[in-house]
């Protein structure tokens, strides 16, 4: 495979990047420059990295990922926002949905439904497949998550439904949503990275920059150290994924190494600022808890780290 970015990925990240720099809520600017119609996992990490960098403030990844299949449907606007409704409570994998679907109707309850405020459709595992709701014909109750985003939990009794999938068509979903996850890590983790050097670079102590203290530097180093381990499985999912070929061990290392590595990467940032990482008036503070309100989806490191070794485990049998 060819490490290098495409030109494609390359203009896609340059045409995002002023964009959500000038307003890293811009979902209308997006859709006006035609990045909202991605299809290959490529292109669309190229732009879910700049969506982190700014701190994840638009449903990029809901839109082109967790509600991805309910454009099969029909057609869209643009700027339409899509999700899915993947966590239930006491369950972490889909594929063990309670969800049940009966006469083209849903009866079960998703918990944890990022960006259902917006949301136009929402695509939803269940026992037999993958399906479509309409929020307006589901009862919703809205939450917010730990960084402040709206969330909420959707309640179906009867919602009508319409399949996109049948049960097998979830697994190679779920792949898709798991990249998904590691490129707005990599984003999240780039930035506030990124902001610790220059504050450690900066900020003095018994008379010197802390950067130059030994721990400081170390840990500053084993966070490019992470960084480059989640940009390379990232992007050996990605691609396997595009090309067709089997992925699911690429995609839960590329997983486990996004949840571990931006775990050490948010902490590592929040220590080195010391308490000014936790003002609300400085912008360190959204990146570690963005970062923590994706980690968990569909499982943490640990959970992540035992499929990994059960399908290991089946691979060699």
């Amino acid at each position: 495979m060819d490490w290098s970015p495409t030109e494609m990925q390359g203009l896609i990240a340059e045409t995002a990047r002023p964009i959500l720099a000038a307003n890293p809520a811009g979902w209308s600017e997006l859709a006006n420059a035609e990045l909202l119609g991605l299809e290959s996992m490529l292109d669309i990490t190229a732009l879910l990295v700049q969506v982190g960098r700014t701190g994840g403030r638009v449903p990029a990844l809901e839109t082109l990922v967790l509600g991805a299949p309910a454009r099969s449907l029909r057609e869209l606007p643009s700027d339409v926002v899509l999700t899915g409704a993947l966590v239930e409570e006491g369950r972490r994998d889909p594929r063990d949905a309670a969800t049940r679907s009966e006469g083209g109707r849903l009866f079960g309850k998703k918990v944890a439904v990022s960006a259902l405020d917006r949301a136009a459709l929402v695509v939803v595992p269940a026992r037999d497949g993958l399906w479509v709701v309409d929020p307006r014909d589901a009862v919703v109750e809205p939450a917010r998550a730990t960084n402040g985003d709206v969330f909420g939990t959707l309640v179906l009794d009867g919602t009508p439904a319409l399949q996109v999938g049948d049960r097998e068509a979830i697994a190679p979903y779920l792949n898709r949503v798991h990249v998904g996850v590691c490129a707005l890590h990599l984003g999240l983790a780039q930035k506030a990275l990124e902001l610790t050097a220059t504050y450690v670079g900066q900020r003095e102590q018994f008379g010197r920059k802390i950067g130059t203290f030994q721990a400081v530097a170390q840990r500053i180093a084993d966070g490019a150290i992470d960084l480059a381990g989640m940009d390379a499985t990232l992007i050996q999912a990605a691609w396997r994924l595009d090309a067709g070929l089997p992925a699911d061990r690429e995609v839960l290392i590329a997983r486990a190494t996004a949840a571990e590595g931006s775990h050490r990467i948010v902490a590592a940032a929040q220590h080195l600022h010391g308490g000014f990482g936790f003002d609300r008036d400085y912008e360190l503070h959204r990146y570690f808890l963005t970062s923590k309100t994706w980690e968990f989806l569909l499982g943490g490191s640990n959970s992540l780290l035992d499929s990994l070794g059960d399908l290991l485990a089946e691979q060699v049998r």
